[in-house]
């Protein structure tokens, strides 16, 4: 009969089961722990520490649940297995505590744990060269895992190709949409990318430069085509492509053969002709990053290479190396803008492109150029402002600023001066703010909410009494009340008075009414006597006008 602790090495994948097995042998597992519940608890160390949780061990009701991404994709991970060997352990020394002290050492030696490093110590060389040929040829996972680990030790005529096949054997390269790859293949095929880059980063830190390159070649390439076909685990390959890219920066800071840079540039240069290389970052992209690297005299060679494939790509990608072709120019004279009119539709897309490179003078003249007098742009507006900021160029601020506001009445331009001008220039730009509001007859709540915001409450109240709106002031008396009441009573008294001295009757005393209510609804009601004394003392012959006071 199997004992429940010898189920690990049937039930689980081989490979993950040596994976456990290292790290359990390596002292990874730690805090053990167990509650009443049968459920284990500890800690497994792998570059990161991850908590594994273990319901019923070996049993049919055997629940499992690991922190790591792996764990989440595909329900069991090495730190699981570990975990597991770690239960196993402690089940087995239990197990010998019961035993007598006069058991034999062979009986020891049947219960100990059988182990890699056992098998690998005592195992006949020639047998082991038999298992692992056997092996490969009847598990496609473990043959190209063979290849992967050993292939940099092996020479070939061409070592360019042999990590070429490695990754064809995966996915190969159609010619159609036909026979498209299935998920257990791709996620193979990123499985050995991510082994390829870290095998990359090692040859470039040990100085094997020749053979980073021949393993960065086609395992860069088998990555934008897995990308651009397959959009399997898309944010993860994403995420792999940055690396890749990175890659380019890393390679050619290196000390490199002037051979090998060339042949290096010329692969990255011939891959983003190829149909399947996107231009979805602005940043992470072989044209910015070579641009980044290579002599400034040679980036010329860059602008024929970018202007084909502008005629090319798709819009969006256009947009990128519209930008990128601009960051090379360096300007926006006469010649750039006639390149970039064409695509005017965009140019807001452009300008957002060249300010997330740094781009910040180009996208400055574009927007400057763009701009309109006559017709208030707030996208164009909002990026002007954010540009003159950051070059400090206060009187270009103030007046895109304060022209922003006259359009939109939107304070967050006030707020931007406020912050950016000096005591004095801020009280200039206030006051053209404010005799353009008066000239052009705008809306009175741009005034309104200047006058608030700056809590100038008695320019407020004389704006009131000038405009003699009671609906207005009653939508804006309850901030006045809790600062200059008196103010505001007089404001009150003339505009009644005035209203008063017109209409008689129901009509004026329903208008008295309607303006008690609001007082009392707004909490004014410091409002009603002075008010009231006014009816008693310019209206004693309409005594109804105090009682509705009362």
């Amino acid at each position: 009969m199997v004992e429940r602790n010898q189920l690990i090495e049937l039930v689980y994948d081989d490979e993950l089961v040596q994976q456990g097995e290292l790290l359990f042998e390596s002292n990874a597992v730690s805090d053990l722990s167990v509650l009443d519940s049968n459920l284990y608890l500890c800690q497994v160390k792998d570059g990161l520490n991850y908590e594994v949780e273990i319901f019923g061990p070996f049993l049919k009701k055997q629940k499992l649940s690991c922190e790591c991404s792996f764990f989440k994709s595909n329900r069991i991970c090495k730190h699981i297995i570990a975990a597991l060997l770690k239960i196993r352990q402690e089940f087995k020394d239990k197990e010998k505590t019961k035993e007598t002290k006069i058991d034999t050492p062979l009986k020891k030696q049947k219960l100990a744990t059988l182990n890699i490093n056992q098998i690998l110590d005592e195992i006949v060389h020639e047998d082991l060269k038999a298992f692992v040929k056997n092996y490969a040829k009847n598990d496609k996972k473990f043959s190209t895992q063979l290849k992967v680990s050993f292939a940099r030790k092996i020479d070939l005529t061409n070592n360019q190709d042999k990590y070429k096949n490695i990754l064809n054997t995966i996915i190969r390269p159609y010619t159609g949409l036909q026979a498209k790859s299935n998920a257990s293949e791709l996620r193979a095929i990123i499985h050995v990318l991510e082994d390829f880059a870290d095998q990359i980063n090692d040859c470039i830190a040990l100085g094997q430069y020749r053979e980073a390159f021949n393993i960065y070649e086609s395992a860069f390439a088998k990555l934008e085509y897995v990308r651009h076909y397959h959009q399997y685990q898309a944010d993860h390959t994403l995420k792999l492509s940055h690396s890749y890219h990175q890659m380019i920066v890393d390679f050619l800071g290196e000390k490199l053969p002037p051979e090998l840079r060339l042949e290096f540039v010329t692969f990255l240069l011939d891959l983003v002709g190829r149909s399947y290389y996107h231009f979805s970052d602005v940043h992470n992209n072989i044209i910015n990053l070579l641009i980044k690297i290579i002599k400034p005299k040679d980036t010329e060679k860059l602008k024929p290479i970018i202007l084909d494939l502008i005629t090319k790509k798709i819009s969006e990608e256009k947009i990128i190396l519209i930008a990128l072709y601009l960051k090379l120019e360096g300007k926006y004279s006469k010649t750039q803008q006639s390149f970039v009119e064409p695509y005017n539709a965009n140019l807001l897309d452009i300008v957002d492109q060249l300010l997330a490179i740094n781009e910040e003078g180009i996208a400055l003249a574009i927007l400057e150029n763009k701009q309109n007098a006559k017709r208030f742009e707030k996208d164009i507006v909002n990026r002007l402002i954010f540009l003159y900021v950051r070059f400090d160029k206060k009187d270009k601020l103030t007046n895109v600023a304060y022209q922003a506001y006259l359009f939109t009445g939107d304070l967050k331009y006030i707020d931007i001066l406020k912050r950016e001008l000096d005591e004095i220039q801020y009280h200039e730009a206030l006051v053209n703010i404010e005799n353009d509001l008066r000239d052009k007859k705008a809306d009175p709540l741009f005034l309104i909410r200047l006058y608030k915001r700056e809590e100038r409450w008695v320019e407020l109240l004389n704006f009131f009494a000038d405009l003699r709106d009671m609906e207005l002031l009653m939508q804006h008396d309850q901030s006045i009340y809790k600062v200059e009441r008196g103010g505001l009573v007089s404001v009150y008294q003339q505009m009644i008075s005035n209203y008063l001295d017109e209409h008689l009757g129901d009509l004026a005393f329903e208008y008295i009414e309607n303006l008690k209510n609001h007082f009392k609804h707004q909490t004014m009601n410091g409002m009603l006597p002075p008010i009231q004394r006014m009816f008693k003392e310019k209206y004693p012959q309409r005594p109804r006008l105090v009682e509705i006071f009362n």
